[in-house]
């Protein structure tokens, strides 16, 4: 078997995140900096099972975010304070700016949408705010971004967050634009829905569950 040339290897830096031999804390961190894949996996996998017309449009909002990331990081082309880790520039930070956004819409539509269960609502958001601490301060200790460029990701990301919500409540669902879409040929097929009138879909949904069982029985 020929042997593998290793000399043009590159890293996938997306997941590959490094941290100093034996530094526990680090290797937390290191995990930590994955928690954004894993919302993009999870908010991806939503919109594939629920069809929630909501999760769409968080979907495509956490992807507009990442547009704007890009676009601002080319304009800036601030390096990283680490040439060796990570690719590209590093002003301002994606993984900041991503958990920003996530957590300004998440707080303001579970403050908004998510009525019935108030303390439900503030374990979210305050978990929520963890994680975007914990991935804010994990891109500054493994020395992928200065404290800088994480301030700035999270305050771009906030208000992206914030904006998205507001322009999309206002425009989209507001104006009706919304109902049309939900009435195209493709949605109809798809079985795209739109729940956001429930209060607690999740509670109204295991209420329905419970229902059926005790009727079954």
């Amino acid at each position: 078997m020929a042997r593998m040339d290793t000399s043009n290897l590159k890293s996938f830096s997306l997941t590959h995140f490094q941290y100093e031999d034996g530094d526990t804390l680090g290797q937390f961190l290191a995990l930590i900096s994955l928690v954004p894949i894993f919302f993009i996996v999870m908010e991806t996998t939503i919109v594939l099972s629920r069809r929630e017309l909501a999760g769409v449009v968080l979907l495509l909002g956490q992807l507009l975010n990442e547009l704007v990331n890009f676009v601002l990081k080319e304009l800036i082309r601030e390096e990283r304070p680490h040439l060796e880790l990570g690719d590209g520039f590093g002003m301002p930070s994606s993984h900041a700016q991503f958990m920003g956004f996530f957590l300004a819409y998440t707080v303001l539509y579970l403050e908004m949408r998510v009525t019935t269960d108030r303390v439900h609502t503030r374990l979210v958001q305050l978990g929520a705010l963890v994680l975007a601490i914990l991935v804010a301060v994990s891109r500054v200790y493994l020395n992928y971004h200065t404290a800088m460029q994480v301030a700035a990701g999270a305050i771009v990301g906030l208000a992206a967050g914030a904006g998205w919500f507001g322009a999309t409540e206002t425009v989209f669902f507001g104006s009706g634009i919304a109902g049309w879409v939900l009435d195209t040929r493709l949605c109809r097929w798809l079985l795209v829905r739109d729940s956001r009138s429930v209060p607690d879909i999740a509670r109204r949904e295991y209420e329905l569950s419970q229902t059926s069982k005790h009727k079954s029985e």
